[in-house]
């Protein structure tokens, strides 16, 4: 059996046309089938994955990070994935690791996988920097689960975990919530290292430093009494 056959990539976009064609450029070498979320973009971001013949879904309205995973996540175990990788659209992760997870998955490893970006927290400014090791230490102490980076978009994670976690979230803090029940569920979560092309994000990010900080940590408090 081909080793990728049964593990997707699913990539959420929102107005990502000037950076998803060098994504999808990048991951298409490694054999995986690729599904896009267009979540209501108002660019060309659907017509650059479709040129490409990438299957992408669309939501009519921008509804948030976390309402697109979920669209994915769905589309994909129905069609029967075992497993998915989430990567972002705006270039910040290499695709170049996508062989590590595959391997760590094949291992056995974990039941989600974490590109953790811990080697360049130095590198990150001082607010980004503060809040990711601050994630850690509490999301670790919280779960009892030894993490690196809690705010990594760059996941593998297994079909069986998706399935029987209930996720709410639908912007950024979706993540975290998804991290969260899963290690109180007893779901194994392993960290690999990963570089990034871009340790702050690109410029044209649309997380909100203040509005998105405040819904991840409202969410860490609702998960600290979620069972």
């Amino acid at each position: 059996m081909n080793a990728m056959a049964g593990i997707g990539v699913l990539i959420p976009a929102y107005n990502a046309s000037h950076s998803l064609r060098g994504v999808l450029e990048g991951i298409k070498g490694y054999g995986l089938d690729i599904v896009v979320v267009d979540d209501g973009s108002t660019d060309a971001t659907a017509e650059v994955a479709e040129e490409l013949g990438i299957h992408v879904l669309r939501h009519r309205i921008n509804r948030g990070k976390g309402i697109a995973l979920k669209t994915g996540f769905r589309f994909l175990l129905l069609l029967g994935y075992r497993a998915v990788i989430t990567m972002d659209a705006d270039g910040q992760h290499d695709p170049t690791y996508i062989p590590h997870f595959i391997r760590s998955y094949q291992e056995g490893k974990g039941e989600i996988i974490i590109g953790s970006r811990s080697e360049e927290f130095g590198k990150m400014n001082w607010l980004r920097r503060f809040w990711n090791k601050l994630g850690v230490k509490a999301v670790s102490k919280l779960t009892g689960t030894p993490l690196t980076d809690t705010q990594s978009g760059y996941r593998l994670i297994k079909g069986e975990v998706l399935r029987c976690l209930p996720l709410c979230a639908s912007g950024y803090e979706a993540e975290l919530e998804l991290l969260i029940k899963a290690c109180k569920r007893g779901h194994t979560v392993v960290n690999i290292p990963t570089t990034t092309h871009y340790a702050d994000g690109r410029p044209s990010s649309h997380f909100r430093p203040v509005r998105d900080t405040w819904l991840i940590c409202r969410t860490f408090l609702q998960e600290f009494f979620w069972r």
